[in-house]
């Protein structure tokens, strides 16, 4: 399989058979792996299953988050996601991250041959992607890496179970924030979905979940430690929490500010920073979370970083307040940078 990197419609032609050889597939997803994550890997199985009936093949991730694991719960009898496995395996198909780091360290070692990699995802891609992989499947322009799941199987014309189709859905949903962020096509995908047999109602329930305890206080923390920031005509806030640092960001976000960036530190030596932003700020400012912000922070905490425009995020070992003043003084150049544009 070796060779350079195919990419896009060249990719969904060659999956079939790049599908139909291995006899021993591993599907990865990236650590404490959300719906999106989670469903597009229970999604590939039954393509893998369609195409190589007597295959082995075993998903695997660093920790399922709580809602995933509540997602899978409502469609399937049990969860086949590992969080160990052993062996070697003919091919390595990674999902929804492009960055080895995002794996976690009980899963890196396996992208280490390009030649037997895949990865399928939809967020902007790594600088260093394509020596990771010398396959890739990156659509930057859907929702979620369940919808190109989903139109994979439109393009391969493999026929869809409900309750995959409901998975799918289901990732759709949480990675669109329930269609707040979304386009024609994603729309188009959610029909085709829905006339496969996925349940729009159950979805809905499955992805509806009270925060516990120690979630609600890391919220609360979270609101009671942030610095306040305001830039040109945008409040832009930071904060530190010792664990759920995306679910603190939404929070604060709701609560009214325009760029939200928390730092965690959930477990010795690892050092986790999520950044959310409003539509709003990205479609005025151009400025993009993944790109433009978590990218370099990636680099400063010693580890990777990337995502969405709205919604983004880095892994690494080190300088967690750095980090923080670091987003501020970004964002804070590239407003300064697009206004000094505007007056030339």
């Amino acid at each position: 399989m070796a060779g350079e990197a195919i990419t896009g419609d060249a990719m969904r032609m060659n999956l079939r058979a790049l599908l139909s050889t291995p006899e021993n597939i591993l599907i990865l997803g990236h650590q404490n792996a959300d719906p999106d994550a989670v469903c597009s890997m229970i999604a590939l199985q039954h393509l893998y299953t369609s195409f190589s009936p007597t295959g082995k093949i075993t998903l695997a991730c660093d920790d399922v988050s709580k809602l995933a694991t509540q997602v899978l719960s409502s469609f399937t009898s049990q969860n086949p996601i590992l969080e160990h496995v052993e062996g070697e395996f003919d091919l390595v198909v990674v999902l929804d991250t492009n960055s080895p780091l995002q794996l976690g360290t009980e899963f890196e070692s396996y992208v280490s041959d390009p030649s037997k990699v895949v990865i399928i995802d939809h967020h902007e891609p790594n600088p260093t992607v394509h020596e990771i992989a010398d396959f890739t499947l990156i659509d930057t322009d859907a929702s979620s890496t369940c919808e190109v799941l989903a139109n994979l199987y439109t393009d391969l014309e493999v026929p869809l179970r409900p309750s995959v189709a409901s998975l799918l859905l289901a990732g759709m949903l949480f990675d669109t924030r329930r269609f707040y962020y979304v386009g024609a096509r994603t729309l188009q995908t959610a029909l085709y979905l829905l006339d496969q047999g996925a349940d729009y109602e159950e979805c809905i329930h499955s992805l509806t979940i009270k925060p516990d305890r120690s979630e609600r206080i890391a919220r609360l923390k979270a609101a009671s430690r942030l610095s306040i920031h305001t830039i040109d005509n945008w409040v832009v806030v930071t904060a530190k929490v010792g664990a759920f640092e995306a679910s603190a960001c939404r929070g604060l976000i709701d609560l009214g500010a325009d760029v939200a960036i928390v730092a965690g530190k959930p477990s010795k030596g690892v050092v986790r920073v999520s950044a959310r932003s409003t539509r709003e700020f990205y479609e005025k400012t151009g400025i993009n979370l993944g790109t433009d912000i978590m990218e370099p922070i990636g680099d400063i905490i010693a580890g990777k970083g990337g995502g969405h425009p709205n919604a983004a995020g880095a892994n690494g070992v080190r300088n967690r307040g750095k980090a923080l003043e670091k987003s501020v003084v970004i964002i804070q150049d590239l407003l300064k940078r697009k206004t000094e544009i505007q007056w030339e």
